[in-house]
């Protein structure tokens, strides 16, 4: 998360998002500060905000669930930087490595698992993720799909004018860009089932060379049954750790210098 005091932002970094894009550049260059922990949702801040700080604006990044599914497996399937290896980065180390996180690995990485294999295994359930906590509080959410403009109009509202490009960082290397190339016929029916109710409700569609892609009832009363349970668990019960993120990462490196803590 990261807040700005001078233009009176506060953006919420989920994860697969380009989250770590667009906190450099609001770092870098106009006055953001790391806030809580890099993925800490609106709920979070609100603990914590001064009555003016909650009048701040607020913005996120949604991208298309399919899309994310794939860049989490390929960078699982390449162990980007060693993380899934690093025990300085497990969970019940205050990292942000689950678990869950690691019998996928495993999985991967001891079957040699295509998309198509992993995807059977561990995908059975509608999609859901942070988005649906996080977007309903946003006064604006930039689209992946047309980042660069979007995040432009939201720098245009915060009075920044003449922005310079946004750097890009953290880019998944060797995912190919046609979702056809994960998503085999031998999946779609799967893949329609799972991500169908999500897309439905944030306005994405399927690709147009598939057939039949209409979304079940079933699954979408299913879809909304997993929500509350989630929303219930992430608020309430998931406990998340408390100290600041590893002085090497960029994000660790951001909350010493802001020296704001990420404890909650």
């Amino acid at each position: 998360m990261i807040i700005s005091h001078k233009y009176k932002f506060v953006f919420i970094g989920l994860p697969f998002s380009a989250s770590s894009a667009i906190t450099k550049d609001l770092y870098d260059k106009y006055e953001g500060m790391a806030y809580l922990r890099k993925h800490a949702l609106y709920q979070d801040f609100i603990k914590h905000a001064t009555v003016q700080e909650k009048k701040y604006f607020v913005f996120a990044v949604l991208r298309n669930p399919m899309e994310m599914v794939v860049s989490h497996y390929v960078k699982m399937k390449n162990n980007v930087d060693g993380n899934f290896t690093n025990p300085k980065l497990f969970a019940e180390n205050g990292g942000h490595i689950t678990k869950r996180h690691r019998v996928k690995f495993t999985f991967i990485q001891k079957n040699n698992s295509s998309f198509q294999e992993y995807f059977l295994k561990f995908y059975n359930k509608p999609y859901d993720n942070l988005s649906s906590m996080t977007l309903d509080s946003c006064d604006f959410v930039i689209r992946y799909e047309n980042i660069e403009q979007d995040y432009f109009v939201v720098l245009n509202k915060l009075g920044i004018t003449n922005p310079g490009s946004l750097p890009i960082i953290n880019k998944t290397a060797g995912k190919k860009d046609d979702l056809d190339f994960y998503y085999t016929k031998e999946i779609q029916k799967r893949a329609i089932s799972v991500f169908g109710p999500f897309m439905k409700e944030f306005g994405y569609k399927f690709p147009e060379t598939w057939n039949n892609t209409s979304v079940k009832i079933t699954d979408i009363i299913y879809f909304k049954i997993l929500r509350r349970a989630r929303k219930i668990n992430e608020l309430w019960i998931k406990k998340h750790s408390k100290r600041a993120s590893l002085p090497e990462t960029m994000y660790g490196q951001m909350q010493r210098k802001s020296k704001i803590s990420s404890i909650e």
